[in-house]
């Protein structure tokens, strides 16, 4: 389907099942974590599954063409949930994009009405350093990772599942607060860019009102010493042939 770009847009290839994606060249854009994310998910077709801070939609958009779940992505930038509305329809994506906060939106879409939630929160404290022109994205000016699982929460039925990740220096924060609002930690990732460099990135699954009982996976390591890319990266970004 041809969909018409705004100026400083453009289209990107996200190598997956003909998916394409709308881009700001200016603006905030996904990066290796998200989609590292996305690949970490596990849902199926029969699930609902809610993308919390949904950007422009690449996390929904890879999660839907892999699991086949219902997804109802928010996002509280409408520039960013006009492109992912327009991504959505030009790959002929039933994604569901609902332009508002996660803290609140448990009170339009419901309580515990979804089996999965998956969300890729700002990195950064709001005193982490100088905020950047994408600092909404990157910086916690509209929702605190306490708030994250918190809206995470209020929108999981019990047994429901909260995927998420944070860099590697959050870990004990992020699990605090997973503990602090019933999401226990059952699935741990840590991410590296090559085996011997220490772990930058967390990815996470949580499961509401589960007993406690943490499985820690192999660490996944980006590149290979040589500089490209290890054989799971490729298997991540579907270049199993490259």
């Amino acid at each position: 389907m041809n969909v018409d770009l705004r100026e400083g847009e453009r289209i990107e290839d996200l190598q997956y099942k003909g998916l394409r994606i709308i881009q700001s060249a200016e603006g905030f854009r996904f990066g290796t974590d998200s989609v590292l994310l996305a690949g970490f998910v596990r849902a199926t077709a029969k699930d609902r599954l809610v993308d919390l801070g949904s950007g422009t939609g690449v996390i929904a958009v890879l999660t839907e063409a892999r699991t086949g779940a219902k997804v109802t992505a928010v996002e509280i930038q409408g520039v960013q949930c006009d492109m992912a509305r327009r991504t959505a329809a030009m790959n002929g994506q039933e994604i569901g994009v609902i332009e508002g906060d996660m803290r609140t939106v448990h009170e339009e879409l419901g309580r515990g009405s979804f089996d999965a939630a998956v969300c890729n929160p700002p990195y950064h404290s709001i005193n982490a350093g100088e905020a950047s022109k994408n600092a909404e994205a990157t910086h916690e000016l509209s929702c605190t990772l306490e708030e994250t699982v918190g809206s995470a929460e209020k929108l999981l039925k019990f047994g429901g599942r909260f995927f998420m990740c944070c860099p590697a220096r959050r870990l004990a924060e992020a699990m605090s607060a997973l503990t602090a609002h019933k999401l226990e930690p059952k699935r741990l990732r840590l991410v590296a860019s090559t085996r011997d460099k220490p772990p930058y990135l967390a990815l996470i699954e949580a499961k509401k009102g589960a007993s406690p009982g943490l499985e820690i996976e192999k660490q996944l390591n980006i590149l290979n010493p040589d500089g490209s890319a290890t054989e799971e990266t490729n298997r991540i970004y579907h270049r199993e042939n490259a």
